[in-house]
């Protein structure tokens, strides 16, 4: 049996992710014995390339595995072995603190080594229990811990903090893991409302500091210029800021199925750079893919640059290279190893982080069914891009909706209907907010010309969720255990994989023409 060499890389990339998936279910032990069992079997079997080449995805997956154990923080110098006790530590806010109506989460990195007491503490619980502590030098603790505190006094990204409490695990529950979800920030530890004492500010990374300072302005631009809850929402779709929309509102977006809008992901952003990309018949392909480039640059550096709008900015690049490429293949297979070095650069991300894992699946959906959609429903009208939207909102809904039912739980039974009629809203809201925001940066009144034009798209947007969410049965309760969603996709890339490539239709420049897979 011969496989061709993008095959055979596709496989690699999918036995590592496949790996990471796995690590969390296994040990060290375990991964020996199975990497014995693969050298054995590429030994005794190398005449045989089937086997070689299964021996080696075999240690592919467990160099995942290991990948994510090892992702994990040095359990010497852990910080959870203070679980429980009261401490006081000193630590830098290595995240811009998240602003909630009753606290504000601050994330620390903790910098100085354990005081003597805590470590005098620690030395009677090791002796306790048997175990002689290392002599040597102390080091500093590994994995960051989350302060809940008040709205005052006002603390900043790069801010040196004293301060001493009762250091918690994050709780876990059948429904959600809190610890989980801290953990792909590599935050292990939580403590509530400590005493804190300001020792020291601007300590963080400068480039970090110099961004979130761009995209406080921002904000503080988009709330002078929109009232509430549209100031709000224009925040959720542009930072991917939740905690400001109100909470009926929230509901309501969860019950009609667009909730997504308001997650960073590359779906969301690859939304917007499409509608760019249309204007290549007056500016070129290239100018057009340029200015998809620099609209990315610009969420990227407005949002602040973490980490998962990266992510998703790379996945929307992606998605709109994918579109005008016209090969599946080629593209599926950028996509997976794009995301392969995501997992590789954070693991946690694979199971704990829903935007990733929507940027990844919408992504798929917009590369493989997107175009065939649209094919099928050359009958809908295209007027303001209708069919279009259509089209991209059954090809991400087919992919995304097992993990939007296993994270909130419910199916929305109109999520189709309003999905269609905000989505082909979404792009313009975006770049009005974006263009407004930045003007008003340098010159509010100009920006308060185009908040006009977008209030009226955001109050249309609120419109259609709260008149969608008050139908009866607009949604119903539906749960999906883990297997389920690993049955539905494998289910789906089983019958993809039959999919006939003459129905497959795949768009170049101008132009959309039928293409073998």
């Amino acid at each position: 049996m011969k496989f061709e060499k993008s095959k055979i890389f596709l496989f690699f990339c999918l036995s590592f992710v496949a790996g990471v998936g796995a690590g969390r279910y296994v040990n060290y032990y375990i991964m020996a014995i199975a990497a014995m069992f693969f050298l054995i079997l590429i030994t005794i079997w190398w005449s045989d390339k089937r086997f070689v080449l299964a021996g080696f995805l075999g240690l592919v997956a467990l160099f995942g595995a290991v990948r994510y154990q090892a992702s994990f923080p040095d359990q010497e110098n852990f910080i959870g072995k203070y679980y429980g006790q009261e401490v006081e530590l000193e630590g830098i806010i290595v995240k811009e603190p998240d602003v909630r109506s009753d606290k504000v989460n601050l994330t620390v990195k903790v910098t100085s080594p354990s005081p003597p007491s805590l470590r005098a503490r620690l030395r009677r619980t090791l002796q306790g229990r048997g175990v002689e502590e290392k002599e040597g030098k102390e080091r500093e603790l590994t994995g960051n811990i989350l302060l809940n505190v008040g709205k005052y006094p006002e603390y900043q990204y790069g801010d040196r903090l004293k301060f001493s409490g009762k250091v918690e695990e994050p709780f876990v529950s059948e429904e959600f893991s809190y610890k989980d979800y801290l953990s792909r920030y590599d935050t292990y530890a939580v403590m509530r409302f400590p005493k804190i004492e300001k020792i020291g500010e601007d300590q963080g990374n400068k480039m970090k500091a110099a961004l979130l300072s761009i995209k406080h302005r921002f904000q503080g631009v988009l709330s002078q210029i929109l009232p509430e809850p549209h100031n709000a929402l224009a925040q959720g779709l542009i930072l991917g800021v939740k905690h400001r929309i109100p909470e009926d509102l929230k509901n309501a977006m969860i019950a009609v199925g667009v909730s997504h809008i308001i997650v960073i992901s590359g779906y969301n952003m690859s939304i917007i750079t499409q509608n760019i990309l249309k204007t290549r018949q007056y500016v070129g392909r290239r100018s057009a893919l340029v200015l998809s480039f620099l609209l990315v640059l610009a969420f990227v550096v407005i949002t602040g640059a973490d980490a998962s709008v990266v992510r998703a900015a790379v996945m929307a690049m992606l998605a709109v290279a994918a579109l005008n490429v016209g090969r599946i293949y080629v593209s599926l297979n950028a996509l997976i190893f794009v995301a392969a070095l995501m997992v590789l650069e954070n693991p946690k991300i694979l199971g704990f982080d829903l935007g990733f894992q929507l940027s990844f699946m919408a992504t798929a959906g917009l590369i493989y069914l997107g175009s065939w959609f649209e094919n099928k429903l050359q009958w809908v009208p295209n007027i303001l891009e209708f069919r279009k939207n259509l089209a991209s909102t059954m090809a991400a809904q087919i992919f995304a909706l097992p993990l939007l039912i296993f994270y909130f739980e419910r199916l929305s039974i109109v999520s189709i209907v309003v999905n269609v009629l905000i989505l082909w809203t979404v792009p313009y809201a975006m770049f009005l907010a974006l263009t407004a925001g930045v003007l008003g940066m340098i010159y509010v009144p100009v920006a308060k010309i185009l908040a006009v034009v977008l209030w009226g798209i955001l109050a249309f947007q609120i419109w259609v969720v709260e008149f969608f969410a008050r139908i009866p049965f607009a949604q119903v309760a539906l749960g999906v255990p883990v297997a389920g969603i690993f049955v539905y996709y494998a289910v789906l890339f089983w019958r993809l994989r039959k999919f006939p490539a003459r129905n497959l239709l795949i768009f170049t420049s101008d132009v959309s023409q039928k293409a073998k897979i």
